[in-house]
């Protein structure tokens, strides 16, 4: 053996001991991972709207347990997820934990003890602490709340753990994940201050704010004191809307020369909306009424899906898979049936299309149309739909590329 070399047993990263230490507060712009609950999904209706498109969409589409070319209909597994805890369904689970890394940029659970889960319990981000250690791997997870604390190991050889963990890639955080509302933070802040001013306008039938002017010398301070609480009890607010001002002879009520139009928030809100949208891969159509129509309405919900839900549901259900499967056996493997997703349909018409039409232009022989339309070469057996949904099983990019393929090859 190499004299410098570790032991074949010991994993650990090279540089682990330098992330012992976090390099700073994640959550410092927005104060605390509190704020991202209540200021942004509580209270914005962009971030709502955006994370629960995202999770319907992520709950719509079916999970199907692989064992290399053989999918199982029926299997342990399957029958937690369709029932991971006595409080929750698949989708009620999958809509916890799908919210929980939009929110936070990471997710957990914790299947009960033993060597094949027996429920599977989704666990906040914002009661979970991961201890680290100097090899790269944590050395326990911990779920703070009410002044308990709960550990949960973590194997230092194999990294597996009673909890399971998925982050998004956070540069300033080794060992968290980075919210997508961290780099919506000032977008939805705006909107929020917007929809609060326009608010405090309403309540003030839109009237802006006036000055009082004096036709004498500078009144005293007890003087402007009393003004002012005069006309706040007097003038602001919804009961008070639309009141006259009555003043003494040596005063005047000047109304600001600014008009609510001029002074509202709402085209400032409508950009900071897309901004908001754009963070979490959202399609503004599927969000904004105004900017939605038929034809782009079905566009987006296509392009929500190849850009957005797919790829974080193949990322999740291969984690997930990869933490959950092996106490099942070798060899399986959770996929996504993306043949099950109506969005798609367009995309499934445009590869049939194109696999004809790259038969009819030579492109491609008889044999290789039908294998790419599902069909088993010809005398080898009957329509295989699961070859076709293995059409769909690419790539983001790749399916992309089939939405606009078709355009090309006609016009070769």
């Amino acid at each position: 053996m190499w004299p410098f070399s570790k032991p074949l047993e010991a994993k650990e990263n090279p540089v682990g001991a330098a992330f012992m230490v976090s390099s700073g507060p994640v959550w410092a712009r927005q104060g605390s991972k509190r704020n991202y609950v209540d200021e942004g999904y509580q209270m914005n209706v962009i971030v709502y709207r955006a994370i629960r498109e995202i999770v319907q969409a992520a709950v719509s589409i079916k999970v199907e347990l692989h064992q290399g070319d053989k999918i199982l209909d029926t299997h342990p597994a399957l029958d937690l997820l369709k029932r991971p805890n006595v409080l929750q369904s698949y989708g009620q689970w999958v809509s916890e934990m799908i919210v929980n890394r939009n929110l936070f940029g990471e997710t957990f659970a914790v299947g009960t003890v033993g060597p094949k889960f027996a429920e599977l319990w989704p666990m906040n981000p914002l009661d979970m602490v991961i201890k680290p250690s100097t090899y790269g791997i944590p050395l326990a997870y911990c779920h703070e709340k009410n002044s308990k604390e709960q550990y949960f190991a973590v194997d230092r050889i194999t990294g597996r753990s009673d909890v399971f963990f998925l982050k998004m890639y956070n540069p300033n955080d080794y060992w968290r994940g980075q919210s997508p509302l961290m780099a919506a933070a000032l977008a939805a802040d705006t909107h929020n201050a917007g929809s609060k001013w326009n608010y405090s306008l309403l309540r003030n039938s839109a009237r802006p704010s006036g000055l009082i002017r004096f036709k004498g010398g500078y009144p005293a301070g007890e003087m402007i004191a009393r003004m002012k609480e005069y006309f706040k009890d007097a003038l602001q607010g919804a009961d008070n809307s639309g009141s006259v001002p009555m003043l003494a002879d040596d005063a005047e009520f000047v109304e600001m020369s600014k008009t609510p139009v001029d002074m509202d928030f709402l085209n400032t809100m409508r950009e900071t909306g897309k901004y908001v949208a754009s963070a979490f891969g959202v399609p503004l159509p599927l969000i904004d009424n105004d900017a939605s129509t038929f034809n782009n309405y079905e566009q987006a919900k296509e392009r929500l899906y190849t850009d957005t839900v797919i790829p974080m549901m193949q990322e999740f259900i291969g984690a997930l898979g990869h933490w959950m499967l092996p106490a099942y056996g070798d060899g399986l493997e959770f996929k996504l049936d993306l043949d099950s997703i109506p969005a798609l349909e367009g995309l499934r018409e445009k590869m049939f299309a194109r696999s004809v039409l790259a038969f009819e232009k030579g492109v491609m022989t008889r044999q290789e149309s039908r294998i790419m339309m599902g069909f088993p070469a010809e005398g080898e057996g009957e329509f295989n739909p699961a070859m076709a949904a293995g059409m769909f099983d690419l790539p983001a990019d790749e399916l992309k590329a089939l939405a606009y393929g078709l355009a090309d090859l006609e016009r070769k």
